[in-house]
């Protein structure tokens, strides 16, 4: 048995305190693209669980006109992606954060579809918020319109067909119905 005692860290504490740092900074960098990673991975399974519904939904249709190939697949998933964005604005209605409106305002929430100039439907579905259009000349353009209105934002471009209007409001923080004032203190009743 040797009784060799351990060398002592001849570093000073600043120097140890970097390197502790330098760690911690490698490990945060390899939690933040695993959380990418996961997300990846999430949304890769939501468009295969996408995908199978449809082609569930091909299978179980069983007319010969809706046999299962991309395109009949295709329109499947996007059927399933227009119901769930639909049911997004149900919740948020339910829940007071969108409540039905007759004219774009600044604050509006939006709802409609992408037209080509023969009046097909290109996208049957968009929905977002006037604010988050990049483009003031394109929010100018849609501010005071109505729902059904059929919109020309860009000469040569898709027209939107306005279906819905919303204005965004901020959900009410529940009433307290125990005698406690907004301090959260006991009154007396």
């Amino acid at each position: 048995m040797s009784n060799q005692q351990p060398q002592a860290d001849k570093r000073t504490a600043s120097q140890r305190i970097d390197d502790l740092e330098r760690g911690l900074i490698g490990m945060y960098q390899t939690a933040d693209n695993m959380a990418r990673d996961l997300m990846t991975m999430k949304e890769a399974l939501k468009l295969l669980g996408n995908k199978l519904d449809a082609v569930v939904k091909a299978n179980n249709r069983g007319n010969p006109a809706s046999q299962i190939t991309d395109e009949v697949i295709s329109a499947i998933m996007l059927e399933n992606n227009v119901e769930e964005l639909k049911e997004k604005v149900t919740k948020l209605v339910q829940q007071g954060i969108l409540v039905p409106s007759e004219e774009v305002i600044a604050s509006s929430f939006l709802v409609g579809k992408e037209i080509d100039d023969q009046g097909k439907v290109v996208n049957p579905r968009l929905q977002f918020t006037l604010s988050s259009l990049q483009s003031e000349d394109l929010r100018k353009k849609i501010l005071g319109a109505k729902p059904g209105q059929l919109l020309t934002l860009e000469e040569g471009k898709l027209k939107l067909q306005l279906d819905e209007v919303y204005n965004l409001q901020m959900p009410k923080a529940p009433e307290q119905s125990s005698g406690n004032d907004s301090s959260g203190q006991a009154q007396p009743q």
